[in-house]
């Protein structure tokens, strides 16, 4: 019978060191990244936006959140033979959602460096909106005035998807809490309409056959504060 209490008091010991998970459940966080569009014209060139993030936790490594982008997506060729160019001043809000690898590993599995690394990767997805300020060049024969293929505009707003791959690494504080997260991640954002780079360009005259969509690899550092969140 000892033996029996014995085993008991070591299973007990053993589920309340690895079966709650402590956690701040707020999060906001900011950085920058390079844009590159890939739209209707050939040729893209790389330009910069700067973001923020405003993070949820529901349990240990699964977020629902806000971000807001400001930047630049530059693209075309001022000295090509039709002058086609756009300089977007664009800038995005979006709801995503991010799951890491952290929530599906066991709990009593997250001592080594190895593996809190492996914990921080993370995918994400999301919806939201993007409103374009394109300012452009055109060939001298139209005068300044929109070719009869573009039927593209200059200010627009248009629905998108961001999807998101990354990693978070953890700092943690004295009480053994993640309070700072460094964040690389890469965003690629598929766009419902065609203000991305201000062309439209008819199927008729040109291979016009693609949404545009536009990447934003980034690096920034995001800061955990708020309620602690208790998991098992």
């Amino acid at each position: 019978m000892k033996k029996i209490y014995i085993l008991i008091l070591c299973v007990s010991i053993s589920l309340q060191a690895f079966s709650q998970e402590n956690f701040y459940k707020f999060s906001l966080g900011a950085g920058a990244g390079i844009t590159r569009v890939f739209g209707d014209l050939n040729e893209s060139r790389n330009s910069m936006a700067v973001y923020g993030t405003a993070d949820y936790y529901l349990i240990p490594f699964v977020s629902l959140g806000v971000e807001a982008q400001i930047g630049h997506l530059i693209g075309g060729d001022k000295n090509g033979p039709y002058l086609r160019y756009f300089n977007n001043h664009y800038a995005t809000g979006s709801l995503n959602a991010k799951a890491h690898l952290g929530a599906f590993f066991d709990k009593g599995f997250r001592s080594t460096p190895f593996l809190d690394v492996i914990n921080g990767i993370y995918f994400g997805a999301g919806i939201g909106l993007m409103r374009n300020r394109v300012s452009e060049t055109y060939h001298p024969l139209t005068n300044g005035k929109r070719p009869t293929y573009d039927q593209g505009r200059d200010q627009s707003i248009d629905a998108l998807i961001p999807l998101n791959v990354g990693i978070d690494y953890a700092i943690k504080d004295f009480r053994g809490y993640d309070r700072f997260l460094i964040n690389l991640n890469f965003q690629g954002n598929l766009s419902f309409g065609e203000g991305m780079d201000g062309y439209d360009d008819s199927p008729v005259y040109t291979h016009n056959q693609y949404a545009d969509i536009y990447i934003y690899p980034s690096i920034g550092i995001k800061y955990n504060f708020g309620f602690v969140g208790y998991h098992k």
